[in-house]
């Protein structure tokens, strides 16, 4: 008898979480486009798109005591900007180049530049290089994304070069990483507090 209704409990489950898998639609937020897709393997996919700015999310989901629990794919995170390569050049100035995997030029990246005088700043133009015309020694830099709210580590530079390439790593700034992420069950819709608690995203089920 233990037995049955140990088993009868497992398929109840089951048929439970079986029951949550689909797709779900946030609603009621203005300029703001999200989904989430839960499948019946136990796997999800999630996207958000606000502004300029788009997330992503793959990993596992389950249930557990009314909620859906979201855990992103594990990994150690990766760095958003790795320095390939820097130069000594008998050019005037320093200059910070911001590359995509392929080498393609990225525009519009906040770059902070630390010497021994103190900070400077410039923006990457349409060739991907932010340009320092009277830095001094340079010892560390640093990355914002805006759009993003993101803000790199310092990164350490070779007080002997005047030349730096990096490559961005879009994936690491737009990947949302959830960690027994709860999203409440409230009837066919799920209650999201990753983005605040103070105002829980509702996502229903289509």
């Amino acid at each position: 008898m233990k037995t049955t209704m140990v088993a009868l409990v497992m398929l109840g489950a089951a048929a439970h979480a079986s029951n949550l898998a689909g797709h779900y639609y946030l609603q009621n937020v203005r300029e703001m486009g999200s989904e989430l897709l839960l499948k019946p393997d136990g796997t999800f996919d999630y996207m958000l798109a606000y502004g300029a700015a788009d997330y992503w999310a793959k990993g596992t989901w389950r249930t557990s005591n009314g909620a859906v629990i979201l855990n992103s794919d594990a990994g150690q995170p990766k760095a958003a900007f790795r320095l390939v390569r820097s130069l000594a050049k008998t050019v005037p100035g320093i200059r910070v180049f911001v590359l995509a995997p392929q080498g393609r030029p990225v525009p519009n990246i906040d770059v902070t530049l630390q010497t021994a005088g103190g900070p400077s700043e410039a923006r990457t133009d349409s060739d991907g290089v932010a340009f320092f015309p009277n830095a001094g020694k340079p010892q560390t830099t640093v990355f914002r994304i805006r759009v993003y709210h993101f803000e790199s580590e310092p990164i350490e530079l070779n007080a002997a070069h005047n030349e730096f390439y990096f490559e961005i790593n879009g994936e690491a700034i737009t990947q949302v990483r959830f960690h027994d992420e709860r999203l409440t069950i409230e009837g066919n819709a799920l209650l999201m507090r990753y983005w605040g608690e103070d105002r829980p995203m509702r996502y229903a089920k289509q």
